[in-house]
């Protein structure tokens, strides 16, 4: 009897979090990976084609597109951009695209589902700060626990990705840090606090957060029903900054705001949900993961389970601490 290789079908695969899932499963010839997209001519499709992919176009807005993608699949990783243009506040919404991917996944036998997700951000600060794109992804969450027709279900909340400090368009928004000096020559990262011990969580995208979610496809009865927290490190603002300095030798300093209510957005509508995270873990005693205090142990583990799979040496097995990821990305001794 032959037994054939799991199909994987990562949905949003030319995004952050599924472009690294997609490439960490790409590295295992255990699983076959199939790689959603709107445009599989973009440079980001053409590259995970040339890793080996099946690159296949979907609409997550259409019942039908995704019941084809979903076509003899084994699991399914699913992040939904909730940024996306076609978003609207009188619909159609983060929900309805979330719901209709669901139940797609289930009509097609998918076996497991895996969900990036947010925390309860209204409940858990009591109706003071209301994050939509996190509300909208754990109601998402709640709905795919519902569904009864999963062998599993497992979700993993993205913790701050330290590849926002790799854009130099991102810089200027809170400070210039690491990027421009300000009047007095210093490399200032402007932010409110982030509240209870200032243990803020990080995640490298490109080195951790595939491998993760890889961890759970490896063992996903292990893992089910668990919300994972996608942290490859947990540091202040603080050390953050002398961190950096250390490395570079160049001046640096954080600066934190009198109130997360003074985080300017500049007007950009999607650094509304940016200001209200400051005001959420303020309110949740510094934890951005929900009821549970930041952690990423877990995440470890699965680090681990994946790069013993792939063979990787010892040094490969660990998260990436945040003078790992300095050194690494910006190239210092």
């Amino acid at each position: 009897m032959t037994v054939s290789t799991p199909l994987v079908t990562v949905f949003g695969a030319t995004g952050n979090q599924g472009g690294a899932v997609a490439k960490s499963l790409l590295q295992n010839p255990s699983f076959k990976v199939r790689a959603l997209t709107r445009n599989p001519s973009s440079a980001a499709s053409q590259e995970l084609a040339s890793l080996g992919a099946e690159v296949q176009q979907a609409d997550g807005f259409s019942s039908e597109s995704m019941l084809q993608a979903f076509s003899g699949t084994w699991g399914v990783f699913v992040n939904i951009n909730s940024d996306d243009k076609s978003f609207k506040p009188d619909g159609p919404t983060e929900f309805d695209m979330g719901k209709t991917i669901v139940d797609a996944a289930a009509k097609a036998g998918v076996r497991h589902f895996i969900f990036s997700s947010g925390p309860d951000c209204l409940t858990l600060t009591k109706g003071k700060v209301k994050m939509n794109a996190a509300d909208m992804k754990y109601k998402i969450e709640q709905y795919a626990r519902s569904n009864g027709e999963f062998e599993t279900v497992s979700f993993i909340c993205a913790a701050w990705f330290f590849e926002n400090f790799l854009s130099k368009e991102i810089a200027p928004i809170f400070g210039g840090f690491p990027h421009i000096p300000d009047a007095e020559g210093y490399l200032t990262f402007i932010a409110p606090q982030w509240g209870g011990k200032e243990e803020v969580p990080f995640i490298s995208m490109t080195d951790d957060f595939g491998d993760i979610v890889h961890g759970i496809f490896l063992d996903p009865g292990r893992w089910s029903h668990k919300v994972i927290h996608g942290c490859s490190d947990i540091c202040s603002f603080e050390d953050l900054v002398s961190t950096f300095e250390k490395l570079s030798g160049r001046k640096s300093r954080f600066q934190p705001l009198p109130s997360w209510e003074d985080f300017n957005t500049h007007g950009i509508r999607e650094l509304d949900d940016t200001k209200a995270m400051f005001g959420f873990t303020q309110s949740n005693e510094g934890r951005y993961f929900g009821p549970d205090p930041s952690e990423n142990e877990t995440a470890g583990q699965l680090k681990q389970l994946t790069a013993t799979a792939l063979g990787r040496g010892k040094q490969e097995q660990k998260l990436m601490s945040v003078e790992d990821w300095f050194r690494k990305h910006f190239h210092l001794q």
